[in-house]
């Protein structure tokens, strides 16, 4: 058997084509014009998976087609494969091509083709996602291929989103016409023809036993016509009859019933690992996960893991019963009482349950991130910290003999293998649950990992220890995040090709068909904040080029300590701290020659004056304590870490005291060095670095790619977003553009996910109460409504809200369960300002939010449910 591969690709000068058939490379032969070709023969498998890629003259590979999975079933009776193929890159239906659609939208019920044996066969192939389960692709032409234009051959979609058709190429007259062409499955008639001229054929000097493939492009592959609605809630927050104090795994399952009957094809949570530190309200963030594998326990229903006993049963029921009285979620409440029947049910069920066939083929699939959990975990229970550098005897994993530990901690390791088996099968069947009934589950991946998490500490190698990870300030948090993550060493991870994140990304897929990148921003450069700050205006960004002193010179702005250490005249913190002004200068400051306060140099840092007054929490201290952080961000430029006498402009220095006390001629050069380097400056650096990670990481998994891309975006990332056909997001009233108040739904990317609200954000309803001279233009300009906007947002407002987005262009519009209930003000919970998930300037924030309504009640609201259906039935059928 010989195997003729041919395919059209313009290279740059020095590069070569290269073929990779299962594990064999194989060059390419170049017969001008951008045909490249080869023949390979002694082919001995029945089928092959193949792709096409790119070396320039040192042997470095320059670029590879994004979908690397042409395949090919060979008859071995068959004597000659020759295959003219198209060289799979981005385009506009790449996201049609991801799991969300490919297994769920438009997912195909596998039959297998049964092509009948011809001597001479000629197959016509395209890749077309978008077409729907109740359409085909077809051809039809002159001559006998179709009756003279007549009648239409389907194509078999066996290998969705692979089309394809074989012909007896003997009974073909050549040449002929034909074109593509969409049909309706239930009647077989032509329901769009593609664009442009009749295709011609040619080709007919077939030999004896040979088959011959042509893969075609269509317009008909590029319909834009889709649209759908859905859900986002944090698994925690759901409720139902069966769960306890908080949501579970198993009640995703009534949840997607409810999506069903509501028509949604989208249910989207936060993330869902584990974040057990320290069993109490501070581990409630499920954005500082202690693994990037392993699942949170407290997501695990109790009654699905096995019998408890008689008396014990009697006893969770009395428990459950209560904690499903609190209006919110007690997560410390309830991951105490999951983990006390975790260890009845392990007596009761473990060791039956580590023998079983089921268990052992999870074992064998996730040991490499199980067993170093596991042990994370027993070694955190037994020092009572999470802070792996106090572990005496195990601060540095690669020092310990696993093995001898296991044997020691046998029965305690068990128990946590059990529990990650539990969550993961019980997390399997929700997502199986959802795609049975039409509903893509999207996860959430954190950009960061707990400073103490199992990574961190059995491979620090892939960490900035040293640094925490945040973001600037926005209108989330006015002076930034400090997310306490340490930043990533992407020079390691570049060097090992990306495998950190790709296995996180593969074991994510193993549940999600679609994942929203937390933070992508990060990707371009990460927001880099010293250990001792504990806000985050003191960051800068990594990589970047910061400023040297001889630019700034020549700039006439030379540096000079006064703009990069506080300092402050006498009569400015006098007035500042009033009748405890005296008192705070004697504790906290040193006078310079020249009547200058500095900060002494046991509280020249925030964290230094944190812990000054650790024992204190009463209102006064905070207030000071807070006055004190401010002053210690009091600075123009932050020296870079890593380059001597090398400078970043603070970020919103405009504000601080170190720049109203410029003269007009100095502060319009700061603004010109200011914007040049967060707006321009930096913008190829970033935009390259992002190329670096991105594409290894998306094409990692067959799962839809979504971004959040909020915050301070450089102008680099809508191109590379765009480029890599990555779901943007988009929320009214954050827009992108920094010149507008509220976004222009019409105007939104077909390739985005719009919403109204997050869980960073309030509630559309809370969101009504907050600014009345924002709210009253959003009243009057964009839903056009007369006089002066009501105090309280109406159902009847919400619903409006709500169809400016379903209108929109975006592919999903996706609303917060909250926003979706304020439709209904019978429904609604009457305190709205209940609602909120999350406050992002509060590191303490405890997560509580709960469904006031049970998910059973909620199915049983028939005029709510049909009014939704409604407007997601609009959004899908793309109606006005």
């Amino acid at each position: 058997m010989r195997l003729k591969l041919h395919i059209h690709y313009i290279t740059k000068f020095g590069e070569n084509l290269f073929v990779k058939i299962e594990n064999r490379e194989f060059a390419m032969h170049y017969a001008g014009s951008g045909f490249w070709s080869v023949e390979i023969s002694e082919i001995g498998k029945s089928s092959i998976k193949y792709f096409y890629f790119v070396k320039d003259s040192a042997g470095k590979e320059t670029a590879s087609e994004w979908r690397k999975n042409h395949t090919l079933k060979l008859n071995h009776s068959t004597e000659v494969y020759e295959i003219h193929d198209i060289w799979y890159g981005i385009g506009n239906a790449q996201p049609f091509y991801s799991a969300a659609f490919t297994n769920i939208v438009n997912k195909r019920n596998k039959k297998k083709c049964n092509d009948e044996i011809h001597e001479k066969i000629l197959e016509f192939r395209v890749n077309a996602p978008t077409i729907s389960k109740e359409n085909s692709l077809a051809i039809t032409g002159n001559g006998n291929i179709s009756g003279n234009w007549i009648n239409v051959l389907k194509m078999h979609d066996d290998e969705f989103p692979l089309w394809k058709i074989k012909i007896d190429a003997a009974k073909l007259q050549f040449p002929f016409e034909f074109k593509f062409v969409l049909v309706e499955n239930k009647t077989d008639k032509i329901i769009a023809w593609e664009e442009g001229n009749n295709r011609r054929f040619y080709a007919n000097n077939f030999s004896h036993n040979e088959h011959k493939i042509y893969e075609f492009e269509t317009s008909l592959a590029n319909v834009n016509s889709w649209r759908g609605a859905g859900t986002a809630i944090p698994v925690f927050s759901l409720r139902t009859e069966n769960s306890c104090g908080a949501g579970d795994f198993c009640d995703l399952k009534i949840f997607v019933d409810w999506l069903k009957k509501t028509g949604q094809v989208l249910l989207q949570i936060l993330p869902v690992n584990d974040s057990c530190a320290f069993f109490d309200h501070r581990d409630s963030s499920p954005y500082n996960a202690i693994s990037m594998y392993a699942l949170h326990p407290v997501y695990i229903n109790l009654q699905e893991m096995g019998k408890l006993s008689g008396e014990n049963q009697l006893k969770y029921e009395k428990i459950k019963n209560r904690l499903n009285k609190l209006k919110s979620v007690d997560y410390a409440k309830v991951i105490k009482v999951k983990w006390m029947f975790f260890k009845e049910l392990f007596r009761l069920n473990g060791n039956d349950c580590l023998e079983s066939a089921s268990f052992k083929q999870f074992f064998n699939e996730n040991s490499f991130w199980l067993k170093p959990y596991a042990m994370f975990c027993v070694l955190r229970d037994k020092f009572k910290t999470p802070d792996f550098n106090t572990w005496k005897n195990y601060e540095n994993f690669k020092n310990i003999n696993t093995h001898k530990f296991e044997k020691e901690h046998e029965k305690a390791i068990r128990f946590y293998f059990f529990l990650q088996y539990h969550a993961d099968r019980q997390m399997k069947s929700a997502s199986k649950y959802a795609h049975k009934n039409g509903i893509i589950l999207k996860g959430d991946i954190p950009i960061g990992i707990a400073r103490n998490s199992v990574e961190t500490w059995t491979e620090p190698e892939y960490f900035n220890l040293e640094n925490q990870a945040g973001s600037p300030p926005d209108a989330f948090a006015t002076k930034g995040q400090n997310w306490e993550f340490p930043t990533y060493n992407w020079n390691k991870i570049h060097e090992d090709s990306y495998s950190l994140w790709i296995k996180r990304l593969k074991k994510m897929a193993e549940y999600f068909d679609a994942f929203r990148i937390d933070h992508i921003l990060g990707f371009f450069r990460m927001w880099e904040i010293p250990l001792q700050s504990l806000q985050g205006l003191l960051g800068r960004f990594n990589p970047a080029f910061p400023y040297s002193a001889q630019e700034l010179q020549q700039c006439r702005l030379p540096i000079n300590s006064a703009y990069l250490k506080p300092c402050f005249r006498y009569d400015f913190i006098c007035k500042m701290f009033a009748e405890k002004a005296n008192c705070v200068i004697q504790t906290f400051f040193d006078k310079t020659d020249n009547d200058i306060l500095q900060f002494k140099p046991d509280f020249d840092t925030q964290r230094k004056i944190d812990n000054f007054f650790k024992n204190k929490h009463d209102e006064q201290t905070e207030t000071l304590k807070s006055a004190l952080f401010s002053l210690i961000n009091d600075v123009l430029f932050i020296e870079d870490e890593y380059k001597k006498n090398h400078f970043h402009p603070r970020i919103a220095a405009q504000s601080s005291t170190a720049y109203r006390q410029l003269d007009n001629t100095k502060k319009q050069i700061f603004n010109s060095i200011y914007d040049e380097f967060y707006y321009s400056r930096n913008n190829e650096l970033w935009k390259s670095e992002a190329m670096k990670k991105l594409p290894a990481l998306i094409g990692a998994t067959n799962m839809l790619a979504c971004c959040e891309d909020l915050g301070m975006r450089p102008d680099c990332v809508p191109e590379i977003i765009n480029r890599l056909q990555i779901m943007s997001l988009e929320i009214q009233r954050m827009p992108k553009n920094r010149n507008a108040d509220f976004g222009n739904a019409a105007t939104w990317s077909y390739h985005s996910v719009c919403t109204t609200s997050t869980h960073d954000t309030s509630t559309l309803r809370c969101w009504w109460k907050e600014d009345r001279t924002k709210i009253q233009k959003y009243y009057n300009e964009i839903l056009h409504l007369h006089g002066e906007a009501p105090v309280t947002c109406s159902g009847a407002i919400i619903e409006m809200i709500l169809t400016e987005h379903l209108k929109s262009p975006s592919l999903f519009a996706v609303f917060p369960l909250q926003d979706w209930l304020a439709v209904d003000e019978n429904i609604r919970r009457k305190n709205e300002d209940e609602e909120r998930i999350n406050i992002p300037a509060n590191i303490s924030n405890c997560w509580q939010y709960r469904m006031h309504i049970t998910i059973e009640n909620l199915m049983k609201e028939d005029d709510f449910n049909a009014k939704i259906k409604k407007l997601a039935s609009r959004k899908i059928n793309n109606e006005t």
